[in-house]
């Protein structure tokens, strides 16, 4: 009886009351802190895998783009248009649109109407100070 009457005795005080309530809440706090740390990180962790998904169609992507770009195919392409390429035998057109056409025409009646030599209205083109085919 006197270990019943110990303990009743220990755990009926203020003191101990007093110092299990504030371990309850600490750990209560603790828990708290725990479980919204948890939810954070799996809110991170869904981001992070939504970006992972996004950076693999991107890469896929990315091979997809380079494996055309190793392609004959392609690389006959840009040499065609963007270094005015073309294969023996072929003929090439130049369209000219409605803007320049006016200025294309007087430029080529310029040389063709007077008969000048490609090497003169080369010289002319980047040696004369004027004109020289409106002199004439």
């Amino acid at each position: 009886m006197k270990k019943n009457s110990i303990f009743k005795k220990i755990f009926s005080s203020k003191p101990l009351t007093y110092l299990l309530v504030l371990l309850l809440l600490f750990a209560f706090i603790s828990l708290g802190r725990e479980i919204n740390r948890q939810i954070h990180l799996r809110g991170e962790l869904v981001s992070l895998q939504g970006q992972a998904i996004s950076l693999e169609t991107e890469n896929q992507r990315l091979l997809d783009e380079l494996e055309k770009i190793q392609t004959d195919f392609f690389k006959e392409k840009a040499a065609r248009e963007k270094m005015g390429l073309r294969k023996i035998g072929e003929r090439m057109i130049v369209i000219v649109s409605s803007d320049n056409l006016e200025q294309e025409k007087e430029s080529n009646l310029k040389y063709f109407s007077k008969k000048i030599y490609n090497f003169k209205a080369w010289w002319d083109q980047f040696f004369s100070k004027e004109d020289n085919l409106e002199k004439e």
